[in-house]
């Protein structure tokens, strides 16, 4: 390959990564985490009649998929929220910004170095998900879904963490910021979720109202719209259970109905949109600080070759 094709920054935090012991201490918490609910799993129905035994083992992808797709979010803020600001605490970052690496490519560096150590999460836990296959509970399909699932996870939760690291002087405000505005995104939107779905009850057996009820539905929707974790429970309920969060054809309007059919690739369009603003915010204010202006001028004689 290239190597021009292959991103600097990724590069060093790949080698820095490899040789840090901190890396595979990580894979084997989360592997024995996994042999745990899988032991689990089987000896919890070995006593079972075999019709019950062969359907809780085909939920076995999704409860391993799920606790998976917690623990990279809980580590992805981590690993974003300090890239931009760690480099600033080991004042490496003044010598990272007078190369002739653009600030883009910075970014997007530190965004594909932290999601390349989560996919070697998730290879390292693939002979637990081919205990699935095995049993039939895996399919192509949903294998490709969940690898979405985990790319979108690490985008979206990298943006505001590559985000934060560059507003933010040090690591741990950051990491904080990050994981703060994760939780309220997710709250308030849920919060408003309950209480327009409340307010829609409270018009739906009046006819007269049922104009009003769909407004409030509508707006149910759209707000969780924001919340990545609804569309993402709503493909995992499908799996497990074959149910869905929302209904469709309960009579709240067109816009309720499009809305719901089309919920999941809506909302992954829309916070995919707010990922790209904050990333691009990123870029621009990577050289926050009082030597900004020394920096652009030591980049700019790099450029015209000083």
């Amino acid at each position: 390959m290239n190597r021009s094709l292959i991103n600097p920054i990724v590069k060093k935090d790949m080698l820095i990564s490899s040789r840090n012991a901190k890396l595979t201490v990580a894979i084997t918490l989360i592997n024995s985490l996994f042999a745990i609910i899988v032991a689990v799993l089987f000896l919890s129905n070995s006593t079972s009649q075999y019709q019950t035994y062969y359907t809780e083992v085909l939920r076995l992808f999704p409860i391993l998929a799920i606790c998976e797709s917690a623990v990279i979010s809980l580590v992805m803020p981590i690993l974003t929220a300090t890239s931009v600001s760690g480099e600033r605490e080991r004042q490496t970052l003044e010598i990272m910004l007078t190369t002739p690496v653009r600030l883009v490519s910075i970014v997007a560096g530190k965004l594909l170095s932290a999601m390349l150590t989560t996919f070697i999460y998730v290879v390292a836990s693939l002979p637990f998900l081919a205990i699935a296959f095995v049993f039939g509970g895996l399919s192509w399909a949903a294998l490709i879904k969940y690898v979405g699932v985990i790319i979108f996870l690490d985008i979206y939760i990298g943006s505001f963490g590559i985000f934060y690291s560059c507003i933010k002087k040090t690591s741990v405000s950051a990491t904080i910021a990050t994981i703060a505005t994760i939780a309220v995104i997710a709250i308030v939107t849920l919060a408003a979720n309950r209480g327009l779905q409340s307010a829609a009850e409270t018009y739906m057996d009046n006819v007269a109202s049922q104009q009003q009820a769909s407004g409030y539905m509508g707006g149910m929707v759209t707000c969780t719209l924001f919340n990545p974790v609804v569309w993402i429970a709503d493909m995992f309920m499908e799996m497990i259970y074959n149910e869905r969060v929302f209904d469709v054809g309960t009579g709240y309007g067109a816009y309720y109905e499009f809305i719901v059919m089309h919920f999941r690739i809506l909302s992954v369009c829309i916070n995919m949109f707010i990922s790209a603003i904050l990333l691009f915010i990123a870029s621009k204010k990577v050289m926050t600080g009082g030597r900004k202006k020394k920096v652009i001028h030591r980049r700019k004689g790099i450029q015209n070759g000083v």
